[in-house]
């Protein structure tokens, strides 16, 4: 009977040093750092699981050890499971657990498209369609096309209507989201600028107001030239010159607006 007892007791050390060696595995994966040397872009699909997760993590390396990862996520610390679909950005310096911790947080990687003052539509739309991780919607470039996805008041004003700014973005946010955001932007600052214009303008309606701004940006990115460059148009359209003839030169490179006789 002694004999059973010491061998039961002894088994039950052995058990005991076994589950403290487990646990410490699970505890020491927790706390190491992830495998990857740069940044990585980790996207987490819809409906994946801890296994199908674990096993990911391992093919991609960024992680060892995928059954020790199975035991962290089922028994050691099951919270750190519950996890969201999304696009995520990892870093070396990121712990395992930290990495789960993103992962249950759902805070996607974000990623930047800065739309440049004094650029047309197209090029917005080609920065779109080379930006990644974008949903491109959009069936063609078309000003009617875009128009409609954007559902304008007035379709004919939309040449120079985006705030130019760096936007972010989350992964398969679409091309006409962003649009909409640096549109509506837009509309905000200049309906505020046409609340307050100055008197004697000749502006008849918003949209020349913009596409005069677009113009005088497009010819000088300094600003203590733009009021000079501004005087030279607006003087140019108070004695009849058509807008369309300035615009023109405007396009001309030979052409230096800040001087008068340019036009």
């Amino acid at each position: 009977m002694k004999k059973v007892l010491l061998i039961i007791l002894l088994l039950l050390v052995v058990l005991g040093i076994a589950a403290g060696v487990g646990v410490w595995k699970v505890r020491h994966l927790a706390d190491s750092k992830l495998l990857i040397k740069e940044e990585t872009i980790f996207t987490l699909k819809p409906g994946t699981g801890r296994l199908a997760l674990g096993e990911q993590l391992y093919a991609d390396k960024i992680i060892n050890r995928p059954r020790v990862f199975q035991w962290l996520l089922r028994i050691v610390e099951p919270d750190l499971s519950h996890f969201k679909a999304g696009t995520y950005r990892f870093t070396p310096q990121m712990t395992v657990r930290e990495m789960l911790k993103l992962l249950e947080s759902g805070k996607e990687a974000q990623f930047p498209l800065r739309l440049v003052e004094g650029m047309r539509l197209s090029d917005y739309l080609k920065q779109l369609r080379e930006a990644p991780y974008i949903k491109h919607t959009l069936s063609d470039d078309k000003y009617a096309t875009v128009a409609q996805a954007l559902e304008l008041e007035n379709p004919e004003w939309i040449e120079g209507w985006f705030w130019p700014d760096t936007w972010m973005y989350t992964a398969n946010t679409t091309d006409v989201a962003l649009l909409k955001r640096a549109h509506k932007k837009m509309v905000k600052a200049v309906d505020s600028a046409w609340e307050g214009r100055a008197d004697g303008l000749p502006y008849k309606d918003k949209n020349q107001l913009v596409t005069m701004a677009s113009i005088i940006e497009k010819e000088t990115a300094v600003a203590s030239e733009r009021d000079q460059v501004a005087s030279v148009f607006i003087n140019r359209l108070r004695i009849g010159m058509r807008r369309r003839r300035i615009v023109q030169a405007a396009d001309r490179p030979d052409r230096d607006l800040r001087d008068g006789r340019a036009l």
